[in-house]
């Protein structure tokens, strides 16, 4: 990284914009940055960090002024930085958040922050990023350093490396976390004493878990927890007698269980013994109640049987009919089918012969007949077409005479085109030359109305100029009395200045005037006595009135100048004269305006007369056009509706149309076929019918009826015979299973009927007894199962508080180690044993520089002994001093030695940053400390370390106010304080 352009406007002291060309003063790689205490040096290295982070190192950070007290309102906070970075040249411009005036009315608003960033490519900047956070991070990526690593490794800073020199190890740690991220072993330390706080909630929850077991297992068992097994004490130490008094509670349990698996074993035999009793007492009574029941049956069979016989007969004759019942619906569908055909033959005729003529009906003339119709029906297309041309004819007829009236109306629009043409051409014409006249007739307005406003400003300041010479006046006046009263009193103090001096002497003092211990006769005051402090009241209160006065005075000549400016503006004409010129002017500029308004309308509006005309003309020669050629298509039409209709009256004949000649020769073929088929019919009916009545006598005399009629009265109905065989079987069956129900050997000889309500409370009392019984058995199992299934978790229960009493013990012990406690005998955290090893990189490559500075004398050592009071330790800095071979604190180095050391330190801290952070190459470095407390030989020592930094193309500023590394270092930037604020020397 290498810094080459710095510009910065109203930023801290700067009030206006500064240009540092660092190529150009850091040419020969080492120049100073000079001025006096306060001036703005280290203002210069904030800009160049305000530009890459966004922020200034240090306090100065905190209180985010970043703007000039000194600027103008109207001067925007700026940063401008050019430098290379990652072998690319970039510009960053940067701007805080920031208040300026209101561009409309009063008062101040917030202007948000800006990042620009640009890259330089061929001949010309690129843009990079506009947004903060994309810019940022772009830099960032680059630099690969944090703000606060940034301000350690290339901007040196002033007293913070000798405050780190002499810091506490606590102090010193804090420092060197802003510098090397050991983010992730504090978060290996919070881990671990989260696995520790993780470990002991474990123990306690295993703990919990155990001694609800041991609860569990006394309600379990319904005995009392011994206080040694209370919950608070149970697993607080390895090993417990818990598993024993569990065993002896077991085995009390399992012996309980078998004394009530023998009770409930005889309350079951004598339940099994009552059961039984009852089941065949309930088996005989049923064989009671059976007989009963078909005695009743059989009774009821019995007296149905008589009705039955009628049925039976009925059932006999339908079964003997069903077979012959084809045969006689046969017979009767052949005679009503002999019928039919019949009256289809006599009607049939009596159509034919209306139409006949006198011709025989047969299938020779009905096939001519539809041969002459299906002759004519080819001709049906022609009847379409004729009426298809009659209706073009008339259609054309009425197209001609529509387009014969349009033609007409055509040349009579037509002609009126061109006059309503020229009215839109001369409108155009009059509003061009408007707007022709339009720009003067504006600047006329605006000169009129500049020079009105500047007469009627002129005289506002000429009131206002009068008042501003009167406060000059009086602010002039009253700078002279308060210059005039300090000089009296400056002089007043000079004459009694011996007095003064005299009053500060006491025995044994030096007088500040001739050394003397001894003041015989000390003077003493002629006059009124003036301090010091009513000497600078006075001088301080001449300064102010003389700043008003300059003030009052400038603002008198700032108002004389606008005057004069507004005069000139004005003229000479009167103020009424120059309103009356302007409202003329303004009245014939809007009118104007308003016809120049118009001009396009006005050439739209000829446009579209000129289009319409054009357009008239083509629809005129088209209608004229399409005139001709329908009145060519109209003789055409005329002429094919006359051929088309000649033919068609000579297939017509005698009848209305050609329809209706094929409609009634189709109708006559259609009766003629009817009347030849009908004949055929009645024929084959007539034999049908005589075969199927001799086939019906001869198979219902077989069935033994005596003729048709009888056979057919004894047909039964569709489900009747079924219905009435159901009846019949269903008599018959039931009787035959009530003989069989009466005929079973257990029905023979019951003997009396049982008491089932006596047996059935004898049996329900041996039941609840052995149901109690078998409860009670049931409790005891399931006593001796939860207490099986408690033992055997309270059992593991124990196992894993034991691996958990481990685990915790291991954990708490890495723990406390990590965070020095412990076994840890140095009292260290793990992220202060890594900075430890960071400091020990630090003091190795700080050596060598403190080595070439200090001629060889001192050594850094890093120290990873205890603080004092047995504080954390690992932190320690010392130096060894090879003169007299002793280690001494850092604190007991000179003031000159501490700055060779702090010097040493921060530039062997940059380096290890550096190497840290990737490798980051820097070839620009400010060291911003103070050489003042070096003696000679101790500053060429320190010059030739800054030599030795500049080699390899790197530039190094020195920022000091020392004078004589004004004579040391030839190139330099000079900053220059300020009643309004710092510049750069020229």
């Amino acid at each position: 990284m290498r810094v080459h352009q710095l510009a910065l406007t109203a930023f801290g002291p700067f009030a206006t914009r500064v240009d540092v060309d660092l190529d150009e003063v850091g040419r020969d790689g080492l120049f100073l940055l000079w001025g006096p205490t306060g001036a703005g040096k280290t203002t210069l290295l904030d800009a160049v960090v305000f530009a890459l982070y966004g922020t200034v190192p240090g306090a100065r950070g905190e209180e985010k002024r970043l703007r000039s007290d000194h600027a103008a309102d109207d001067v925007r906070t700026e940063v401008e930085l050019e430098l290379t970075l990652g072998g690319e040249r970039l510009r960053v411009t940067r701007r805080p958040e920031q208040q300026r005036p209101k561009r409309r009315g009063e008062g101040f608003t917030t202007e948000q922050a800006r990042l620009t960033l640009q890259r330089w490519v061929g001949d010309a900047w690129e843009p990079v990023s506009t947004r903060i956070d994309e810019g940022s991070e772009y830099l960032r990526t680059r630099l690969g350093l944090s703000a606060e690593q940034f301000c350690q490794v290339v901007l040196l800073p002033q007293g913070d490396f000798a405050r780190f020199l002499r810091a506490e190890p606590e102090d010193r740690g804090r420092l060197l976390r802003t510098l090397f991220d050991v983010g992730r072993f504090a978060r290996v330390e919070d881990w671990l004493a989260g696995e520790r706080t993780a470990a002991r909630e474990a123990l306690d929850r295993i703990r919990a878990r155990t001694g609800t077991l041991v609860s569990l297992v006394a309600s379990a068992a319904d005995v009392t927890v011994p206080e040694q097994f209370a919950p608070e004490l149970v697993g607080a130490t390895a090993g417990s007698p818990v598993t024993a008094w569990v065993r002896r509670i077991r085995a009390e349990a399992a012996e309980e269980a078998t004394r009530a698996q023998a009770s409930a074993d005889a309350a079951g035999e004598r339940a099994r013994d009552r059961e039984a009793e009852l089941v065949a007492a309930r088996a005989l009574a049923d064989c009671h109640a059976r007989r009963d029941r078909a005695l009743a049956e059989r009774a009821r069979l019995d007296a149905a049987a008589a009705e039955l016989e009628p049925v039976r007969a009925v059932l006999d004759a339908g079964r003997r009919a069903e077979p012959v019942r084809d045969a006689l619906e046969a017979a009767g569908r052949a005679a009503l089918e002999a019928e039919r055909a019949a009256g289809a033959l006599a009607a049939a005729r009596t159509a034919w012969t209306a139409v006949a003529d006198g011709r025989e009906a047969d299938a020779g003339l009905a096939r001519s007949l539809r041969d002459e119709a299906a002759a004519l029906r080819a001709l049906l297309p022609e009847v379409t077409r004729a009426t298809r041309l009659e209706r073009d004819v008339s259609a054309g007829e009425r197209t001609l005479a529509a387009l014969a009236d349009r033609c007409a109306a055509g040349e009579r629009a037509l002609a009126g085109w061109p006059g309503r043409v020229q009215e839109h051409q001369a409108a155009v014409d009059t509003a061009a030359e408007a707007a022709a006249r339009l720009p003067g007739l504006r600047a006329a307005v605006d000169a009129r109305r500049t020079a009105l406003e500047a007469a009627r400003d002129a005289g506002a300041l000429e009131t206002a100029l009068t008042g501003r010479r009167a406060a000059a006046d009086s602010a002039r006046e009253a700078w002279l009395d308060a210059r005039e009263r300090w000089n009296d009193l400056r002089t007043q103090r000079l004459d009694g200045m011996a007095a003064e001096l005299a009053a500060g002497l006491s025995d044994g003092s030096s007088c500040p005037v001739c050394g003397s211990v001894e003041h015989p006769s000390p003077a003493e005051a002629g006059g009124p006595v003036v301090t010091r402090a009513e000497e600078d009241a006075a001088r301080g209160a001449a300064e102010q009135a003389e700043v008003a006065w300059t003030a009052a005075r400038d603002t008198c000549a700032e108002t004389e100048r606008e005057l004069a400016t507004r005069r000139a503006q004005a003229g000479t004409e009167p103020v009424p004269d120059q309103e009356a010129d302007l409202a003329a002017l303004g009245a014939e500029q809007r009118a104007a305006q308003l016809l120049a308004d118009g001009l396009d309308t006005a050439r739209a509006e000829l446009e579209r007369a000129r289009a319409q005309q054009d357009a008239a003309a083509a629809a005129l020669a088209a209608d004229r056009e399409e005139l001709s050629r329908q009145e060519a298509t109209l003789a055409a039409a005329r002429s094919a509706l006359a051929d088309v209709t000649a033919q068609l009256a000579e297939a017509c004949g005698d009848d209305a149309d050609l329809p209706a000649r094929i409609a009634r020769l189709t109708g006559e073929a259609e009766r003629c076929e009817a009347e030849v088929e009908a004949a055929a019919a009645d024929e084959r009916a007539r034999q049908a019918e005589q075969a199927a009545l001799a086939v019906a006598v001869s198979r219902v005399a077989a069935a033994g009826f005596t003729g048709l009629d009888a056979a057919a009265r004894a047909l039964l109905p569709a489900g009747r015979a079924e219905e009435l065989g159901r009846r019949v079987e269903e008599h018959d069956r039931a009787l035959a299973v009530v003989t069989g129900v009466l005929a079973e050997p257990q029905l023979a000889d019951l003997g009396e009927r049982p008491d089932l309500e006596a047996l059935t409370g004898g049996c329900r009392e041996a039941t609840a007894a052995r149901e109690a019984a078998v409860a009670t058995l049931e409790h005891a199992r399931r006593r001796v199962a939860r207490l099986d299934e408690l033992s055997g978790e309270l059992t593991a229960a124990e196992v894993e508080l034991d691996e958990q009493r481990a685990v915790t013990e291991q954990v708490t012990a890495l723990a406390d180690l990590a965070t020095g406690r412990g076994a840890n005998r140095l009292k260290m955290r793990l992220q202060s044993f890594v900075l430890a090893a960071r400091l020990e990189q630090v003091s190795e490559v700080a050596s060598r520089r403190l080595q070439d500075m200090s001629g060889g004398r001192y050594t850094f050592l890093h120290s990873d002994a205890q603080g004092r009071h047995g504080a954390r330790g690992g932190l320690g800095l010392e130096v060894l001093d090879e003169y007299t071979g002793t280690r001494r604190p850092t604190k007991t180095l000179s003031g000159g030695e501490s700055f060779m050391a702090s010097l040493a330190l921060a530039l062997g801290l940059a380096d290890v940053v550096t190497a840290e952070s990737g490798g980051v190459q820097i070839d620009s470095l400010f060291v911003d400390e103070g050489f003042g407390t070096l003696d000679p030989m101790a500053l060429d020592a320190v010059m030739d370390v800054l030599d030795e930094l500049r080699r390899g193309g790197r530039t190094v500023g020195v920022i000091s106010h020392v004078e004589e590394l004004r004579t040391r270092i030839t190139s330099r930037l000079e900053v220059v304080p300020g009643r309004n604020g710092s510049r750069l020397a020229s």
